[in-house]
């Protein structure tokens, strides 16, 4: 879901600074000196890192890139003799993004906006610790030098991010002006997205709602975490059964408000994890044997979280007319789909 103002709007389920774009990070660890038992930990980490700015080291201790004793803590936090502070750096910005030749799948193309197919396992933009290239964004700008620069030199065009092991549709504005919309869309609410997950169990009733708010975890910086406390963010998914197959389930997604990982949490927390997440559920890749209820056997069907952006409805930037955008299952997803329901074709 990286890098941009932290908003309720450009956030999708999966957007925003992704926790899993960790590498590269440079760890620095400290050790509380008796002298400075009862200092806050901001003006003590000022004195310790004298070459990061006090903005630098808010938004490291903000992110959770810092911990006390293994627990993250607030800036005010008072220190004690012998604790010890691990600060986890973030790595510097990669090199700027530039045009790479590779196919894109695109469902929609005019002067304000594009709407493409995202594949799966790829990244939407560069971002700290990762290659520059390989991305969306450079698929992007082979394809096209008019993209909106309203958010910045690594993310022409985008308006929003899916994680990287998630399929589906995504928006990217062409404009600036086209940005603002859009943009100003996903922060009014105004953006509907759908999306379609495999997961364990079967639910006990056809439809419901989850309203659990999202922080990141406080013992894991990677994770995303289930919070009721004064950092958690109000999150609201509603979720319908489209299909029960055996020892899984197909859930059509609705998510209201848009946290980083927000379907993924939020269906582990009713107790239906999506399969093959890493970060959330209980395995990295099913076999064909096992969706049909056999022992495991044969190669994998699927290694990557099942979920997709199924579908997208907005308001045209240009001429304010509803419009909406699909992507079918296909590939591994579809594969999933057949083995466990016995159909060729997703009907949604």
């Amino acid at each position: 879901m990286d890098d941009a103002p932290e908003t309720d709007a450009p956030e999708t389920d999966d957007e925003q600074d992704d926790p899993e774009d960790s590498s590269g990070d440079r760890i620095v660890p400290l050790r509380v000196a008796p002298a400075d038992e009862g200092r806050r930990l901001d003006a003590w980490l000022a004195e310790q890192l004298p070459d990061l700015s006090r903005n630098a080291l808010k938004r490291c201790i903000d992110d959770g890139r810092v911990t006390i004793d293994g627990r993250v803590r607030k800036p005010s936090a008072r220190l004690e003799a012998n604790q010890r502070v691990v600060v986890d750096l973030p790595a510097p910005p990669p090199a700027l993004p530039i045009p790479e030749d590779f196919p894109l799948t695109i469902l929609h193309e005019d002067e304000a906006l594009l709407v493409i197919e995202k594949p799966a396992d790829l990244v939407v933009h560069p971002s700290p610790g990762t290659a520059a290239g390989g991305t969306l964004v450079n698929a992007l700008l082979g394809h096209t030098d008019r993209l909106s620069r309203e958010g910045g030199d690594y993310r022409p065009g985008i308006v929003h991010r899916l994680d990287r092991e998630t399929s589906g549709v995504i928006l990217i504005a062409r404009t600036d002006a086209a940005h603002r919309n859009l943009s100003a869309q996903f922060k009014e609410r105004e953006v509907h997205k759908e999306y379609l997950a495999c997961v364990h169990g079967v639910p006990t009733s056809t439809e419901g709602d989850i309203d659990l708010p999202i922080a990141r975890s406080l013992t894991d910086r990677k994770k995303m975490a289930i919070r009721h406390d004064e950092q958690g963010k109000a999150s609201f998914t509603h979720w319908r059964l489209l299909r029960a197959c055996g020892e899984f389930a197909w859930i059509h997604c609705f998510p209201r408000s848009g946290r980083t990982h927000q379907i993924r949490l939020h269906l582990k927390a009713i107790g239906h994890p999506i399969l093959c997440d890493a970060l959330y559920g209980r395995e990295k890749r099913i076999t064909a044997a096992e969706l049909e209820g056999r022992k495991p056997q044969g190669e994998a069907i699927l290694t990557r979280h099942a979920l997709h952006a199924f579908r997208i409805r907005f308001r045209h930037p240009s001429t304010g007319e509803a419009v909406m955008f699909e992507s079918p299952l296909s590939g591994d997803l579809l594969d999933v789909w057949t083995v466990s329901t016995g159909e060729t074709s997703a009907t949604i």
